[in-house]
């Protein structure tokens, strides 16, 4: 369960509303939480009843017994500074360089992140709970480019809601191995875990629904730059697709030769502001290896 697996204040409670309240309304009251935060942690897994995952609208019986962990705040870590490209009182735009994970996971336990790293600069991040704070979604930790990432939890709702309804706009750079012929194509293939390789994902079947688009920019010495914009965003969606048909990015160590760096970098990102409703656009600038590229050197 979701509740081994995360660090943080832990708390068992017996309801004791009245009959037929919502589970996330009591545990607004009994916790002194705001209920958006309430509900994250009931859809996070962090919220059991008699040890199981339920719905924010479930309704205990009295007496019942209510397991709650709240995820600790990973504490500021130094780690490479982070570039801001905007900054206001609800949202932060960074430019994340790769090699440095988002949040912590298995096998980089007390690494810096870009979180830890974010608050070390004296960032401050709201939703997402735990070292996910403020996290509304992710590159691979050896993907650069541009990310968002909320400071309030009303700015973590709005962005969440925007990805979830495909209403942000990302494309990346991608460098692939040998040189793709359409000028542009669609990749669909449903995105799950690798039954036989837990670190992997891959096309399977019940995988969930992945559709990338590409174009090509430049081609040259058996090798391709690609602008590519994923329309669903699932674990290593760009890298298990552009693999899938035989063109994996240059230097990806599980789904192609891993030599040198990963040649995947997050461009450009567009959405709504999330109080004013503006559309915003931003860009990283691409690493020395890709500009060379664009430039056609």
């Amino acid at each position: 369960m979701a509740t081994k697996e995360r660090k943080g204040i832990e708390k068992s409670l017996r309801f004791d509303g009245k009959a037929g309240e919502r589970l996330d309304r009591w545990l607004t009251a009994r916790l002194g939480m705001p209920r958006a935060k309430v509900q994250r942690l009931i859809h996070e897994g962090l919220v059991t009843v008699e040890g199981k995952v339920v719905q924010p609208s479930f309704r205990p019986r009295e007496g019942t017994l209510v397991h709650v962990l709240i995820p600790s705040q990973p504490a500021p870590q130094k780690g490479p500074r982070v570039p801001i490209i905007y900054e206001d009182e609800h949202i932060v735009v960074v430019e994340k360089p790769a090699g440095l994970a988002v949040h912590s996971g298995a096998g980089r336990e007390g690494e810096p992140t870009l979180v830890s790293s974010l608050l070390a600069q004296g960032v401050s991040l709201a939703g997402g709970g735990g070292d996910r704070v403020g996290v509304v979604h992710r590159l691979d930790a050896d993907t650069s480019g541009v990310m968002v990432l909320a400071k309030t939890e009303e700015a973590y709702r709005s962005l969440v809601g925007q990805f979830q309804r495909r209403g942000v706009k990302k494309e990346y750079l991608a460098l692939v191995e040998g040189e793709v012929e359409p000028e542009k194509g669609v990749i669909e293939g449903p995105i799950g875990r690798d039954p036989h390789r837990p670190r992997w994902m891959g096309i399977v079947e019940g995988g969930k629904e992945a559709i990338t688009e590409f174009e090509v920019l430049r081609r040259g010495k058996g090798r391709t730059l690609l602008l590519v914009r994923p329309l669903t965003g699932r674990t290593h969606q760009i890298r298990v697709h552009l693999s899938s048909i035989g063109h994996p990015v240059v230097g990806d160590p599980l789904y192609g030769r891993g030599e040198g760096r990963l040649m995947l970098h997050a461009w450009r990102l567009s959405f709504r502001h999330p109080r004013s409703g503006e559309m915003l656009s931003f860009s990283a600038s691409p690493p020395p290896e890709l500009r060379r590229w664009l430039e056609g050197a």
